[in-house]
């Protein structure tokens, strides 16, 4: 080893830069370019790829522990394998995801479709279902498939997802169920309710007729037998999560029929709005789920 990569370091104002950049190295890696403090394009010779380390950066300056770059680089290498395979349909299918968001932050160079008013389902392909990258056009026309094709294949990646989806079902208070979803990987628990199967894994335990609340990309929560004085109070914690939330979605209230899905309510988002307007705003949504 160079004394310059052993030592260089220790002598660095950026230690995780350092570090990184080293890591890299003995893998084969090198950084193209940094285009910020988290930001940097990195290649295997053959690909190049953009990665965010902040989450790296941040666990590695609290605990100064090498670990820290050796999961990461061990994702950038799988990372590299993937996009590799995605050269070809054929190859590349088994990594295709649905994910949902907020139109406002869905671009023109995505692959996208709408859900209901403000979200999108877009379609993007993942490693390990934490690295999250978005299809383009170019993909496409490499490929030689309808994006029709692509949703498909995504959909079903999807419900194997949901498949294996551990379902906790509870009473939360004035006989309110409610049914959290937990899964692998956080990233794509709200896009579990873009999938095909996703209301018949609901019918089974609340029946046909029920309130989606999803406040980030990471947290959903459905609803049955709701009233009032309980939404109220669930707004409160619905408005906290959405501004809190590193991928915020949405504080609509959801309802899902066997027909179609609407926006039955609104918790707003605004300043001068509380809990109580809120409540004000969600009252249609009680409404649409109580009647028959």
């Amino acid at each position: 080893m160079k004394l310059a990569e052993k030592f260089g370091g220790v002598f660095s104002r950026d230690k995780f830069d350092a570090g990184f950049r080293n890591a890299l190295k003995r893998r084969q890696f090198s950084v193209v370019s940094k285009k910020d403090e988290n930001l940097y394009e990195v290649s295997n010779g053959t690909v190049v790829f953009t990665v965010d380390v902040g989450e790296a950066r941040a666990a590695y300056e609290k605990n100064r522990s090498d670990e820290e770059l050796d999961r990461l680089i061990n994702r950038l290498e799988h990372d590299c394998l993937t996009k590799g395979r995605m050269v070809s349909f054929t190859n590349g299918q088994e990594f295709l995801r649905l994910l949902v968001m907020r139109e406002k932050d869905v671009t023109p160079d995505m692959i996208s479709a709408d859900f209901v008013e403000g979200l999108k389902k877009v379609a993007v392909y993942t490693p390990d279902d934490e690295i999250i990258h978005f299809l383009d056009e170019d993909t496409l026309k490499r490929w030689g498939v309808p994006r029709e094709v692509v949703f498909s294949v995504a959909d079903r990646n999807m419900c194997k997802i949901l498949s294996k989806a551990e379902i906790n079902e509870e009473t939360l208070t004035e006989s309110v169920t409610a049914l959290e979803f937990q899964i692998a990987s956080p990233a794509f628990c709200s896009s579990l309710i873009l999938c095909n199967e996703f209301r018949s894994a609901v019918y089974e335990k609340l029946g046909a007729k029920f309130l989606v609340v999803a406040p980030s990309r990471e947290n959903l929560l459905v609803l049955k037998n709701i009233t009032n004085n309980i939404l109220e109070g669930l707004g409160t914690v619905i408005l906290s999560d959405y501004r809190k939330a590193k991928n915020p979605l949405t504080t609509d209230v959801l309802l899902f029929t066997p027909q179609d899905i609407q926006i039955a309510g609104h918790f707003s988002i605004g300043r001068d709005e509380d809990a109580r307007s809120a409540e004000q705003k969600s009252e249609a949504a009680v409404q649409s789920a109580e009647s028959p």
